[in-house]
């Protein structure tokens, strides 16, 4: 839209000089792409510990076991499981509900040792914008992805989940 308009303002004479587009370039830029995204963690010793938005900080409690995480964004769909340690996958949660236990956070109760997540970008943000996230201090994950020795998920089966961060961008 925006080169459109450059182009046809570009051709535009006004007392046979032409018009400068950079004055439309205000009005053509996106509006605010930033995404917030919301988490939290419960873990076996502390429950469910307090907020953290984007990365302000982690959430977790060093040396204590994350058993359940909820998020949530304010602009586009976001959906995230996590991986039992010792066991399987559970379902998929696109919800932020503590006091639903079945769908409104991913956790069982039960040590958890690695997470999956994706964003989805809404139509008027652009450029797609995905979730960037890590397990302890491991490496950060794109969404789920799988290229780039990414491994379409974040932490290591087998070790207890301590500290978790999340970030759209």
């Amino acid at each position: 839209k925006f080169l459109k308009l450059l182009r046809k303002e570009q051709l535009k004479l006004k007392n046979n000089q032409k018009i400068n587009p950079t004055i439309y370039l205000d009005n053509d830029l996106p509006t605010n792409n930033i995404v917030n995204v919301y988490y939290r963690v419960r873990t076996k010793k502390h429950n469910w510990l307090p907020e953290v938005k984007n990365l302000e900080d982690f959430a977790g409690y060093e040396n204590s076991a994350i058993v359940g995480l909820a998020m949530k964004v304010d602009k586009g769909a976001i959906k995230y499981r996590v991986h039992i340690k010792g066991g399987k996958w559970l379902g998929w949660i696109t919800k932020y509900n503590l006091n639903d236990f079945h769908y409104g956070y991913a956790g069982d109760n039960k040590p958890i040792d690695a997470v999956e997540v994706y964003y989805s970008t809404p139509n008027d943000i652009r450029p797609y914008k995905r979730a960037k996230y890590k397990v302890n201090n491991y490496s950060w994950q794109y969404d789920n992805e799988k290229t780039k020795g990414q491994d379409g998920y974040a932490g290591a089966f087998g070790v207890v989940a301590t500290k978790f961060q999340i970030v759209i961008e």
